[in-house]
């Protein structure tokens, strides 16, 4: 599942798109053409400024030194080799549809801590979560150490990354530990190349929202469940399946999940066929039928806990519950989900479309964000 995706910024967000000013100066220091991309970007002096252990200013003396400028003309040099470079608003516009869409993004780039001054001056810190300069960690990319800098920036594990850069060794690098990769070229469509990756609902889930019963309460053998059903039915003349029918797809069964009448009224109305003599002979045969699960399955249970660190939870339960503290306390689920709501306090059901919107609205998400589990089709297929 990919939930971030970093960008690197020279060559991708920041291009040059007029040398011109560059062989200007090449002509006047009688250099050869690329010669000052050369000395410029691909030196020693370069490498070491990338890494944090030369400044920036350093970096531009000792160029200055090598082509015999100081003082004004250092400077000029130094704004025009860069007034070529554009600023690609189409990709700025990509990546704030990508963030829009529930992405994390980020922005990676061997550069010296001059960068961090040009990020303020376009104004490009706002669009990313996270920005990682080599100088500011002393590694460069392709090497692992980067990579996992702005994973960690970012809060999310290398697999969940694309990272998109205009160099193959650094893309080949982000490979090299678990990211995905796409060379970037300006004829590249981003988001196409990035569909096949996020297209995956799972990239922009921000919320899992469970049912409780038949879902986290379920038996650990469901046969065995059934025949005990069975037996708790058959001394009233009833199938175990005429008892669940009684229990929850009766009228009473309407009435107490959206909170119209009470548990103990509920439990007398469902249960007068059996002809039980008091509301704690009723609570005894629903503890017996629920023997076995009383608690959140261990499977269920843990499946929360691996979810929970990199989603929002939330439960939606037509039940009886009107102390929801008390129940999410009693199965051990008190700070396993964020929003939890019982039908019964809000006084709508499930497929009711008000009751899924109130969650949403609750949980402040779109539903495109927003994965619903449940083990009724009609209650799938209103959400």
């Amino acid at each position: 599942m990919i939930r971030a995706a970093i960008f690197d910024f020279g060559g991708v967000l920041m291009r040059t798109h007029d040398a011109s000013g560059r062989r200007g100066w090449e002509k006047r220091l009688n250099l050869a053409p690329g010669e000052l991309d050369r000395l410029v970007h691909n030196s020693g002096l370069w490498i070491e400024t990338q890494r944090g252990t030369l400044s920036p200013e350093a970096y531009w003396q000792a160029i200055g030194e090598q082509l015999g400028l100081s003082g004004a003309a250092l400077e000029q040099l130094r704004a025009d080799y860069f007034k070529g470079d554009v600023l690609d608003e189409g990709l700025v516009a990509v990546i704030d549809r990508l963030r829009a869409r529930g992405l994390r993004l980020g922005l990676l780039s061997n550069d010296s801590m001059a960068l961090a001054q040009k990020l303020e001056a376009l104004d490009l810190y706002r669009h990313f979560d996270a920005v990682v300069i080599s100088a500011q960690i002393g590694a460069l990319k392709p090497e692992p150490e980067a990579f996992r800098a702005i994973a960690a920036a970012l809060q999310v594990s290398l697999p969940e990354c694309v990272f998109i850069d205009d160099n193959t060794a650094n893309v080949d690098g982000a490979k090299s530990v678990g990211m995905h990769g796409i060379r970037y070229t300006p004829e590249l469509d981003v988001e196409a190349a990035l569909a096949p990756l996020l297209d995956d609902p799972r990239a922009t889930t921000k919320v899992i929202i469970f049912d409780f019963g038949n879902v986290l309460d379920i038996p650990d053998d469901w046969e065995a469940w059934l025949a005990q059903r069975e037996a708790i039915a058959a001394p009233f003349g009833l199938s175990g399946e005429a008892l669940w029918h009684a229990l929850y797809h009766s009228e009473a069964w309407q009435q107490v999940k959206v909170g119209a009448i009470s548990y103990e009224s509920y439990l007398e109305q469902a249960l007068a066929p059996l002809k039980l003599p008091d509301h704690a002979a009723r609570l005894e045969l629903l503890r017996r039928l629920f023997a076995g699960r009383d608690r959140v399955h261990p499977e269920m249970m843990a499946l929360l806990q691996a979810l929970k660190p990199h989603y929002r939870l939330a439960l939606l339960s037509n039940a009886h519950q009107t102390d929801v503290a008390a129940w999410m306390a009693q199965f051990n689920l008190t700070d396993m989900f964020e929003v939890a709501v019982s039908s019964a306090v809000v006084g709508l059901a499930k497929p009711d479309p008000r009751i899924y919107q109130l969650i949403l609205q609750q949980l402040d998400v779109q539903p495109a964000e927003a994965l619903f589990i449940d083990d009724l089709t009609r209650n799938t297929q209103a959400a």
